[in-house]
Order: C-alpha cells, then sequence, then structure tokens
C-alpha cells in the first residue's frame, strides 16, 4: 500500500512533467532549467499553481493572473500519471521494477500528449519510450525466467515485426493511393511497443487503439454532423500509446 500511495503521488508529478516535456519538445523550447510560465501572460508560474492533482481545480482551470484557460488536458494528464504509477506498484514484483515500468509508461503519456494536441511524437520521448520499453523487457518478472538472452531476442523481434508490419501497411496503402494513410512516427511508436511487450501482444496492442480511435471518430463526426473521411487527422499515436500501457498491465507482463 505505501509503494502504491508513493508512486501515486510520485506519478501525478510525472504526468505533470509528461505534459511540460511534450509541449516544449513540439515548440523547440529547453524543459529542463526554464520554469513553468503562463502561455497567456508569460507571468513565472509560483509553487502553488503547480501543486499535482489540485492546482487546476482549485484555480477553475484559469490562470491566476491573467485568467487565460489552462487546457483540461494537462490536469486529465496528472490524473493518468497517478492511476499509472498505482498500478506500476499493483502489477510489478519489486519497488524498482515497479518505477521502471512506471517511467515507461509516463514516457507513452507524453507521446500521447503530444500527439493529442499537436499531432506529433517527438524523437527525444520516442527513443526514451524504447530504452525504457527495453529495460522492462530485460527487466524480467524478477525470478530470472525467461533467461536474459530470450528476453532480448523477444523483445527485438517484438521491435522488428512491429515496425515491419506498420511500415508494410504504410508503404502498401501509399502506393495504391498515392497519399499517407499512416505517419512515420507510428510506425516507430510500435516498434518500441514492441521491445517491451514483444510480438504476441501487440495485435492486442492495435486492437484497442483501431477500436478506439474508431469510437472516438464516430463520435466526433456525430458531434460536427460531418462524414468521418472529412474528419482529417486522427491522433493514432495516443491511441497506439494508452493502448501499449494498458495491455502491459494485464496479468502475465510481469
Amino acid at each position: 500500500m505505501g509503494l502504491m500511495i508513493v508512486l501515486g503521488l510520485l506519478g501525478a508529478a510525472m504526468g505533470s512533467f509528461a505534459a511540460l516535456v511534450a509541449e516544449r519538445l513540439v515548440r523547440g523550447e529547453p524543459f529542463v532549467a526554464a520554469r513553468s510560465h503562463c502561455r497567456g501572460c508569460g507571468t513565472a508560474l509560483a509553487a502553488a499553481d503547480l501543486v499535482p492533482l489540485l492546482s487546476w481545480p482549485l484555480l477553475n482551470g484559469r490562470c491566476r493572473h491573467c485568467g487565460v484557460k489552462i487546457p483540461s488536458v494537462l490536469w486529465q494528464a496528472e490524473i493518468l500519471g497517478a492511476a499509472m504509477g498505482v498500478a506500476a506498484a499493483w502489477v510489478a514484483p519489486d519497488p524498482l521494477r515497479a518505477l521502471l515500468l512506471g517511467l515507461w509508461m509516463w514516457s507513452l503519456l507524453a507521446l500521447a500528449v503530444a500527439d493529442l494536441r499537436w499531432f506529433r511524437l517527438p524523437e527525444p520521448l520516442m527513443a526514451a519510450a524504447a530504452l525504457l520499453g527495453l529495460a522492462v523487457a530485460l527487466a524480467g518478472d524478477g525470478y530470472a525466467w525467461p533467461p536474459l538472452a530470450q528476453r532480448a531476442s523477444t523483445a527485438i523481434l517484438g521491435a522488428a515485426l512491429g515496425g515491419g508490419v506498420f511500415w508494410a501497411i504504410r508503404e502498401a496503402y501509399f502506393r495504391l493511393t498515392g497519399r499517407e494513410g499512416m505517419a512515420l512516427g507510428d510506425v516507430f511508436l510500435l516498434a518500441a511497443l514492441g521491445l517491451a511487450l514483444g510480438a504476441p501482444r501487440l495485435p492486442l496492442v492495435v486492437l484497442f487503439a483501431a477500436g478506439t480511435t474508431l469510437a472516438l471518430s464516430l463520435l466526433r463526426a456525430r458531434r460536427k454532423g460531418r462524414a468521418m473521411r472529412r474528419l482529417g487527422r486522427v491522433p493514432f499515436g495516443a491511441a497506439l500509446a494508452l493502448s501499449g500501457v494498458l495491455v502491459a498491465l494485464l496479468p502475465g507482463f510481469v
């Protein structure tokens, strides 16, 4: 219980940090040393404005200085980050593996935020998700089974098959239609997920992501009164990232 509380609180902070990193990477801004500030008035935010889970609702989702609206996705990222931390503590066999699993999921959360808000999957976040995913795969279940060499080969095969299949689909669609139906970032993201999850779990990731994207597209089309073909781009990368988290938490992963 103690570990769940600690990782839950850490996850709320990491969710806020994930949203910050996603935004600054997309904008080409530094994200380590620079202080958080309001996008509306430029005022540097105090500690009271940055308390995870609490500041957004207490401020009614607006800057206390100029009243500009703060995107609700930032608060939602804190909630998801906290939930991921609790889930990591619940399913992992020990604290170190729980923290590693949490870090991997928070990197995917940052990718999801970037894709939802800007239709971008920043390369540094992709690299972080891939490296953390490989570390999760190599860490295993804490009982040295399967052997390390088998874990490594499973991870590499998962990345190769995941990225290879999506690349083939992307190429085939382009050759048939002359248009890009899938961003290259989605190809790299499925390869990164393959490192952590292995090839057997990737079809479930794609199924969840496709189902979620279709459902949200239908709701969006109905709300806007448009045909689905006129909706434009959809953040499939975000659906892939969050589906990867969900599949990782299913029984038997760690």
